[in-house]
């Protein structure tokens, strides 16, 4: 109802603007031809087509204020969401798999997703929707789901719902930027992009409250997340006291003003239950540090992150976590914008972890990761973008046991059409090459069963992927 007068608005004048540019047809004038001037006469010059503002600024005008109006409408139901689609074709003539290092927790994306994955989402503003000086109160929904790609009536692999949370701010006068929530969100995630990897995801059910400033610039957030799960302890049977519940309580202080960037503390008490049968699950402590620095028209951060017991693998799920299990983590991720054409991610990642619990182990199971994807735009809408990352990945092996390091490296080079020629400009329209070499270690781990016996594999295809 409330877009419907605009709507009509619009509509009427994009009518009369029509009639209004059109020009009156000459009486006098003989007949045109239908298809192409006559024979050795030279084409008519026709002016070309006009945008409705350059034929008539009074009817531009008049939409500005339209679309003022609408603006400025309260957005009583925001969408928001997420999908990225396409196919590919691997040097063997088979569908496309994706190459990715056993034991890395991600892989290089660009012209590397073999599956259709999208987030669709909708914001309640319920009262208040500016968010301006009084109370205001949201309800927030998303749902997940991922399909095959295997014909153009796709059944889905999985639906889910991702989030689905009320939250309220400005309840307390003499805390007006301070705000209250309530039920299941993604909670104050971190992420490299172009490895899809959530180095901090604490995502899950909960409450808390956020935003609460500390001094003239920190701000302090507290929220408590359960995660559970209905498997039984192993050789079946149930535990005597319910489904295993892991509660932790996270506690985060941030925008520190440190240098010239702003540094966060993080730290997650965990206790988990063990129930009998013994779960195998612990209570446990983890946290980190975050520093964050504006960089070249984008940013740059490294942090370093450390996980216990029940809280080793530094999420709210309960995880197969056994004993004395521990994860250390470094990620230093960055993006700028070199120049107006130009622009450009990169990341590096180093991670030992402990979390199958091998008291006599070699150390951990080892990761390390080093890429980047530069952008350029030839065109504001025309560009081309190259991927290049390398992984390496060791298991734990036994005390006296040798176990080779696996590597793999991954280059995609993309042509692209898009909106604009910044980094996050989407959507984002994709024609890729990607090619993978992988070592003996791994052969036989990467790349599906096309490239079992080999070890270097090869994919072309073509891919959309858009947020809003």
């Amino acid at each position: 109802m409330l877009l419907s007068i605009p709507l009509a608005v619009g509509l009427g004048l994009a009518g009369s603007a029509h009639a209004q540019s059109a020009p009156a047809p000459d009486p006098n004038a003989p007949p045109a031809a239908p298809d192409a001037a006559p024979t050795g006469a030279a084409p008519s010059a026709q002016p070309p087509p006009q945008a409705l503002g350059e034929s008539n600024p009074l009817v531009e005008q008049q939409l500005a204020q339209i679309r003022q109006m609408v603006n400025a409408m309260p957005k009583l139901i925001e969408a928001n969401g997420y999908f990225r689609s396409g196919i590919g074709v691997n040097s063997k003539g088979g569908e496309q798999d994706a190459f990715q290092a056993p034991g890395a927790y991600s892989k290089y994306r660009l012209g590397n997703e073999a599956e259709t994955y999208g987030e669709f989402g909708f914001t309640f503003n319920w009262v208040n929707p500016d968010q301006n000086d009084a109370a205001w109160f949201k309800t927030a929904l998303k749902l997940a789901f991922v399909a095959p790609r295997t014909n153009t009536f796709d059944t889905l692999s999985a639906i889910a719902i991702r989030e689905a949370y009320g939250q309220a701010g400005h309840v307390i006068d003499a805390k007006p930027e301070m705000s209250f929530w309530a039920g299941q969100r993604f909670y104050r995630r971190k992420d490299v992009h172009i490895i899809d990897f959530f180095f901090q995801d604490m995502s899950g059910y909960g409450a808390g409250f956020e935003d609460l400033k500390v001094g003239e610039k920190a701000k302090l957030a507290v929220a408590y997340l359960g995660g559970s799960t209905t498997a039984g302890p192993m050789g079946g049977g149930n535990y005597d006291l319910g489904h295993l519940l892991k509660n932790t309580i996270d506690l985060r202080l941030y925008d520190l003003p440190v240098g010239p960037g702003t540094l966060e503390l993080w730290a997650i008490p965990t206790l988990a239950a063990r129930g009998t049968p013994a779960s195998g699950n612990r209570s446990g402590i983890g946290g980190g540090a975050f520093y964050f620095v504006p960089f070249m028209g984008g940013f740059n951060e490294i942090s370093a992150e450390f996980g216990y017991g029940g809280a080793a693998n530094l999420s709210s799920a309960v995880g197969n976590l056994p004993s004395g299990a521990w994860l250390f983590r470094v990620v230093e991720r960055a993006t700028i914008q070199a120049s107006p054409k130009l622009s450009m991610m990169w990341t590096g990642v180093f991670q030992l972890d402990n979390t199958n619990g091998d008291a006599n182990g070699s150390g951990g199971n080892l990761w390390l990761s080093a890429g980047a994807r530069p952008v350029y735009n030839f065109t504001k809408h025309l560009g081309i973008a190259v991927e290049g990352g390398v992984d390496i990945v060791k298991a734990e092996a036994p005390t006296g046991v040798t176990v080779d390091t696996g590597v793999l490296g991954k280059l995609t080079v993309a042509g692209l059409v898009r909106p604009g020629m910044d980094f996050w400009a989407r959507p984002e329209l994709r024609v890729f090459v990607t090619g993978a070499v992988w070592n003996d270690a791994i052969k036989g781990a990467v790349g599906g069963p096309e490239y079992a016996t080999d070890t270097a594999g090869l994919t072309a295809g073509v891919q959309g992927e858009m947020w809003w």
